[in-house]
């Protein structure tokens, strides 16, 4: 039985016994790689060092932080929380073995961090620490082997000298950095005939004068917990790379465990690591199809349990599988489309509803569909699913009640037989009457348009959803002006600009022309609104109409057909004008987005 009599225990160990018969430690597969670099290692030594100088009488004692541990049975722990210094400590320790001369005390050092087999103790062969698997064997060579770190820096000028790469990515440099920086501030501070007692006062101070607080945990949920409230030492640790720890874990086979954990490295690489996980979260949707109430990992406990994903080598398929659709349909979006209009319509769509949509709970359903039909009828999909998520945007869907929208779409994709099946099936559903959750009838064009009327003529229209409808809604329009079967898409800052300054000076033709209760009310109208490539001049932006137009359009050279489209119609800026294209523009969004539902007669 464990000697934790309680959930969470917290007690504060010098490094000697740390380094103890009490303690035998690993690493999860979870965890991030050996990534310490000169600087935390030179750092780790001189506080040490410092610590030991202050302490004049050897009493003193140096904090060295906390370290979390998920006691797994007897002696055995996991590293959840310090991994990085408890890798240099043992790195450190190994060095100094292998400079100091005095006999008893190698061996005293080499024990501490190897445990060599005692038959009539009863006691197996044992690492300190096992760490992760790509220094598994420089360990067992160099670190606990006995002057191992000293042929580790003559093969390193060797045999080892490809693999001793500068990369951050790279745990074999790292390592090689920790023992060459630990080598050097030796050979630095302890120098003269007076070397090895130096040496021996310093060590005898780390092993008995550094302190850890270790908090250990029975079970891994507590320590992550724990960990990701204690941590403030870089990034938290993530959902994700629990999860990846987890489905390595039940692959017994090294071989293909080595596989699936280099293809998860390659996939961080070409999606970016916030991408991955992000998509990780996607898929967590996809087939939980409801709001996420805790952490990511144990969210995917649950879909474990009920089966809904298989864990190991089918989870590493599926993420693959589903990272395939989400660079080629979402971050690079694409489709094999013989009519060139639409393949890029699809892909300017697509861009700006991942740039400018302030949400993404329309991405889990576009995954689900590729998923289940590839591409077919794929760019029907996204032209109604951009319409169903503008218009329940517009309508003030809050976040729970979009994730119940999109997750009803995922349903009807599952449910459905054929691409226009679930194209009709995603505008179908109706609560029932005791239910109380939010409906839109989409066969019902006058409700869509009292919707979008509402909003769309809002006296603070710039200023709603944090001024990303009004962008969206311009670059949706700028869209529609474009011959589509050329246009290269958008790219670049792009800011909003008033036309009617917001804060006109008092001399200026503005206040003439608008009178203070007109630019109260008109000023943040979508009338009033322009594009610009750039970021706005601020200053240029209170200049007179003619001047604005000069500095703004034709000196910079606007590449919105929306812009250049107000430039060609207006040349002058009044009242009667901006109602004018201020209705011209509501009646060209309620077109676009006002229209019946489909159905199978229209999909034919």
């Amino acid at each position: 039985m464990s000697e934790l009599a309680s959930p969470i225990k917290a007690e504060h160990y010098p490094l000697k016994d740390i380094f103890s018969d009490r303690f035998l430690f690993t690493i999860p597969l979870f965890q991030r790689p050996f990534s310490w670099t000169k600087d935390h290692f030179e750092k780790l030594f001189m506080d040490i060092y410092d610590a030991m100088k202050a302490s004049k009488d050897k009493k003193g004692i140096y904090f060295l932080g906390s370290m979390v541990f998920v006691n797994e049975k007897g002696n055995y722990y996991q590293v959840i929380d310090g991994q990085q210094r408890l890798v240099s400590l043992i790195v450190l320790t190994a060095v100094a073995r292998d400079l100091i001369k005095d006999e008893d005390y190698k061996h005293t050092l080499q024990g501490l961090i190897y445990q060599k087999e005692d038959r009539l103790l009863r006691k197996p062969k044992a690492e300190r620490l096992k760490p992760w698997e790509e220094l598994e064997e420089y360990f067992a060579n160099y670190i606990y082997a006995e002057n191992g770190t000293i042929n580790f820096l003559d093969d390193c000028e060797g045999k080892l000298r490809d693999k001793i790469k500068k990369d951050e990515d790279n745990p074999v440099y790292h390592l090689y950095e920790a023992v060459t920086t630990f080598h050097e501030k030796f050979k630095d501070l302890f120098s003269g005939f007076n070397r090895e007692e130096e040496l021996i006062s310093y060590i005898e101070f780390l092993l008995n004068n550094v302190y850890v607080v270790a908090i250990r945990t029975l079970d891994m949920a507590s320590a992550i917990r724990l960990f990701n409230v204690l941590n403030t030492r870089g990034l938290p640790l993530s959902s994700v790379d629990i999860i990846k720890g987890i489905n390595l874990e039940v692959i017994s086979d090294k071989e293909l465990r080595d596989k699936y954990a280099k293809r998860w490295i390659e996939l961080e690489r070409e999606l970016s690591r916030e991408e991955l996980e992000k998509l990780i979260s996607f898929i967590r949707t996809v087939y939980a199809k409801d709001k996420a109430r805790v952490s990511l990992h144990e969210e995917f406990e649950k879909l474990y349990r009920e089966k809904k994903i298989e864990k190991g080598e089918r989870f590493f398929d599926l993420v693959g599988e589903f990272a395939e659709i989400y660079e080629k349909r979402i971050l690079k979006p694409e489709i094999d489309d013989l009519d060139h209009r639409r393949r890029n319509k699809y892909r300017i769509l697509v861009s700006l509803m991942r740039d400018y949509l302030p949400f993404s709970e329309w991405i889990p359903p576009v995954l689900t569909y590729c998923k289940k039909f590839v591409e077919e009828k794929l760019f029907d999909f996204i032209v109604h699913l951009e319409r169903k998520t503008f218009i329940e945007w517009a309508a003030g869907f809050t976040v729970s009640e979009r994730i119940t929208s999109f997750s009803r779409v995922i349903q009807a994709i599952e449910d459905s037989k054929s691409p226009d099946d679930a194209i009709v099936k995603m505008f179908l559903y109706k609560p029932l009457r005791e239910q109380k959750a939010r409906y839109i009838d989409f066969y019902n064009t006058q409700e869509i348009r009292k919707i979008l009327k509402s909003i769309l003529d809002h006296e603070q229209f710039y200023k709603l959803k944090g001024g990303k409808l009004a962008k969206y809604v311009l670059l949706r329009l700028d869209m529609e002006l474009w011959d589509l079967a050329v246009f290269p898409g958008y790219s670049g800052p792009i800011t909003v600009e008033h036309i009617l300054p917001v804060t006109p000076p008092e001399n200026s033709e503005w206040v003439k022309i608008f009178d203070n209760e007109t630019r109260e009310k008109w000023t943040h109208k979508l009338g009033n609104l322009i594009l610009l490539s750039g970021y706005k001049n601020s200053k240029a932006g209170n200049f007179d109409f003619a001047k604005k137009i000069e500095v703004y359009v034709i000196k910079r050279c606007s590449p919105f057909r929306l812009t250049q489209k107000f430039v060609e119609d207006f040349h002058e800026w009044n009242l009667d004008n901006l109602k004018r294209r201020h209705e011209s523009l509501i009646e060209e969004i309620i077109k676009l987005y006002v229209q019946p539902a489909p159905n199978q007669t229209t999909l034919m």
